[in-house]
């Protein structure tokens, strides 16, 4: 018998702020074994979702809808 890995769900978003609020515009689902390699796959996945980022914007990490990472990338 072959042990297998076990990945979790993430979601990796992209945020502006909005009213005083995180606000979602992009999101990608990841699968990951560990919170480390889910913030090494959203930082990859940023570079292609976000080319140009103009205002203040945060990447987010997520599993279990609770924020495991967050990462401010742009200014106002």
């Amino acid at each position: 018998m072959t042990a297998s890995t076990v990945h979790r769900d993430y979601v990796a978003t992209l945020s502006h702020m909005r009213d005083g609020f995180l606000q979602r515009y992009d999101s990608e689902h990841l699968h990951a074994v560990d919170n480390t390699e889910a913030i090494r796959k959203a930082t990859v996945w940023r570079v292609t979702a976000a080319a140009t980022i103009d205002e203040r914007t945060w990447l987010q990490v997520l599993v279990d809808d609770v924020a495991i990472d967050s990462e401010e990338l742009g200014t106002a």
